[in-house]
């Protein structure tokens, strides 16, 4: 693989991180997040197919459809071989781990429990991104509420 090429591929797998955090998820009943139910890690689950293929049916044109059906693949190729874990530590530090067949990125982050007693990350990898994202506790699991229906993208605790 050839320097631009790692560094394009280095380059979307940070950006397909920072676009899940701040933009996919669902909502249902949930219960206040507390700090002893947050911390360890937590593992990324990205099941969003199904959600992509029904962008698709929904789209306008067949070259939109095309568009969305090509992206699709692409997405899935490279999120089928990436592992995102939350390292969620005391004192609201984050660390999150991107690991791929060939490598293993960190970065790290803060996170809060705010005042409606919902989780939100923020500063993303240095770059001063606010997450308004509130992660929320259901059945066990971390979600946002994007996706009030769809649970295609939560956190799942690992340890």
């Amino acid at each position: 693989m050839s320097t631009l090429q790692c560094k394009i591929h280095s380059t979307m797998k940070k950006t397909i991180l920072i676009l899940t955090i701040l933009c996919f998820g669902f909502s249902s009943q949930a219960q206040k997040v507390k700090e002893k139910d947050i911390l360890g890690t937590w593992k990324l689950i990205l099941n969003i197919e199904e959600a992509i293929k029904e962008e698709a049916d929904d789209a306008d044109t067949m070259l939109e459809e095309v568009f969305i059906n090509v992206i699709s693949g692409f997405i899935s190729g490279i999120i089928d071989d990436i592992d995102i874990y939350f390292e969620f530590k005391e004192n609201n530090k984050l660390k999150i781990t991107l690991n791929t067949d060939e490598e293993s990125e960190t970065e790290y982050g803060k996170w809060f429990i705010n005042k409606r007693g919902y989780l939100q990350i923020e500063d993303v990898d240095d770059n001063d991104i606010v997450n308004d994202d509130e992660w929320k506790l259901i059945d066990g699991i971390l979600v946002t509420d994007d996706y009030e229906d769809d649970k295609d993208v939560y956190m799942a605790k690992v340890d």
